[in-house]
């Protein structure tokens, strides 16, 4: 259903809904509405009716596409990508008929300020090297029909989170880039890149009060993560190089790394 652009799509087991003005149960007037998987299809058939007679609604059926992302739903789960914004970017760059490149980077890849290599217009790729643009367009024209995929989790998930940096990486201002990941289940739900840091001195930071004495530049909030150590809501572990799947993020792999944690985070071909 379409309700002034908000959509309500999907293969959902229950629903669970305000009551909406005019349709308050009196002496109810704090509950919701439930429709579990056992309502009948004309039930739904005829509430949607109902409600399309009382608001702006219309039927659109499953969602398949929005905000240029294309959806498709089955029964393994659904699958998101943006191959038309991903032709676009590619066509823009005039790389149209080029060879695909298999990673966006060069393995181990540092790039300096004081580089000798010609910059080019700096209100086009902001002082970027062209050589480094051209490779990421290249893998970008590689991996078109690539997306991200969720599967269906009928079990108990958890919600887990990967940080890394590479320590330092900036050659020229001894910056780290960091990389963080986080997924419900085998889902990814949000990622970042560029935050300095590191998991080790995180772990340290969250786990042994004497550092904090040395650390008082850090803002009180994050101290909330101990917190979360110490009643057990939250468990923090040192992950080995081979299972961080921030690394995705935080340095430039060599491609049977990048292409491994690629589709262990949910990245695959979409048929």
């Amino acid at each position: 259903m379409d309700v002034k652009f908000a959509f309500l799509n999907g293969d959902l087991k229950e629903i669970y809904v305000h009551q909406p003005p005019g349709f308050v149960i009196p002496g109810k007037e704090g509950k919701v509405l439930r429709f579990a998987a056992s309502a009948k299809d004309d039930e739904f058939v005829a509430f949607k009716e109902e409600m399309k007679a009382a608001f702006q609604m219309s039927d659109l059926g499953p969602l398949s596409f929005y905000l240029g992302i294309k959806v498709h739903q089955d029964d393994s789960g659904i699958s998101l990508r943006q191959t038309g914004y991903a032709k676009r970017i590619v066509e823009l760059g005039w790389l149209t008929d080029c060879n695909p490149s298999l990673t966006p980077m060069e393995e181990r890849l540092k790039r300096s300020c004081d580089s000798t290599v010609e910059e080019v217009d700096a209100t086009k790729y902001r002082r970027l090297h062209l050589q480094a643009v051209k490779r990421i367009i290249c893998y970008v024209a590689g991996t078109l029909d690539y997306g991200l995929h969720y599967p269906r989790c009928p079990c108990a998930t958890h919600f887990i989170g990967y940080s890394d940096s590479d320590h330092a990486g900036d050659i020229d201002m001894s910056k780290s880039t960091n990389g963080t990941m986080f997924f419900l289940g085998k889902c990814l739900r949000c990622r970042s890149s560029g935050a300095p840091g590191g998991q080790h001195v995180a772990l340290a930071l969250a786990k042994k009060p004497v550092f904090h004495e040395r650390s008082k530049h850090i803002r009180v909030k994050y101290h909330f993560v101990r917190g979360c150590l110490e009643d057990g809501s939250v468990k923090a572990n040192y992950i080995s190089t081979q299972d961080q799947l921030a690394d995705f993020h935080a340095k430039s792999l060599g491609r049977v790394k990048f292409q491994e944690l690629r589709s262990r985070i949910g990245m695959i071909k979409i048929p």
